[in-house]
């Protein structure tokens, strides 16, 4: 909470009654300075108290652990867009927003952005991967970058970012990790692309990551084990299709073959 404002202050008449005798002026000016000295450290106190960061785990409108169809929603995007990675054992899906080529809508403060990666397991939002448009981060230094992002999230952690294998989440360009910020089950990275130097932010959930990094891992498994199976089935379902499209060719040709 901030600091105590004091607002109610005696009044001239409460301190007469209060103070009488031949030094009440002299009593009354002595008190009024004196509340005049706490009003106004109270005013720059209360001036100066930090204003409450943002919620780590949201970033504009967007929320982690928000639905596909929340998302979906806010970005105006459409049901086909967003892209199934893997069905088995989690739903793992993805979408990809560049909100300067919606058509049909406008959003504000946008120009900043270039694109927006909305990564979901079981329906939640579980990490947002945002790259900025170079010509609005052009000259921008790294500090400059932090400094932004502690004026909206707080001081950025000392604590060192746990390193995660990589998976298909990760772009091939792998950035470098510029800072840090922790709160909670969420954490954001501030990242600089190790070609052409873009700046971007990834903001995710930790647990529902680490879920994902898992089902990911368990799918590619369960692919590579079924694959010959999968293989078998695809090529047994051609011959089948061969075989049924020489017969009615067949049968057609010889009910109206004339020698």
């Amino acid at each position: 909470m901030p600091p105590p404002v004091f607002q109610d202050f005696l009044n001239d008449d409460a301190v007469r009654k209060l103070i009488p005798g031949p030094y009440e002026q002299h009593t009354l000016t002595s008190l009024s300075r004196c509340f005049h000295r706490v009003s106004v450290v109270a005013i720059i106190l209360l001036a100066s108290w930090p204003v409450a960061a943002a919620d780590l785990g949201t970033y504009r409108e967007f929320t982690i652990g928000a639905s596909t169809a929340d998302v979906i929603a806010r970005t105006g995007a459409a049901e086909r867009d967003m892209k199934t990675l893997h069905e088995r054992p989690a739903l793992l899906q993805e979408l990809s927003w560049r909100p300067r080529y919606v058509i049909g809508r406008t959003f504000a403060d946008r120009e900043s952005i270039a694109a927006i990666v909305f990564s979901f397991i079981d329906n939640q939002l579980f990490r947002m991967a945002i790259d900025y448009e170079r010509s609005r981060t052009e000259g921008l230094t790294k500090e400059d970058m932090i400094t932004s992002l502690s004026a909206m999230y707080g001081p950025r952690s000392t604590r060192l970012a746990p390193v995660a294998p990589r998976s298909s989440f990760d772009s091939l360009d792998t950035p470098t990790v510029i800072a840090t910020w922790r709160e909670g089950d969420a954490m954001l990275t501030l990242n600089q692309s190790a070609y052409g130097g873009n700046f971007g932010l990834v903001i995710t959930s930790m647990p529902l990551e680490a879920r994902a990094r898992k089902a990911q891992a368990t799918a590619v498994t369960l692919d590579a084990r079924e694959a010959p199976a999968r293989e078998a089935a695809r090529a047994k379902q051609q011959a089948d299709a061969a075989r049924a499209a020489a017969e009615k060719t067949r049968t057609t040709n010889k009910a109206t073959f004339k020698p």
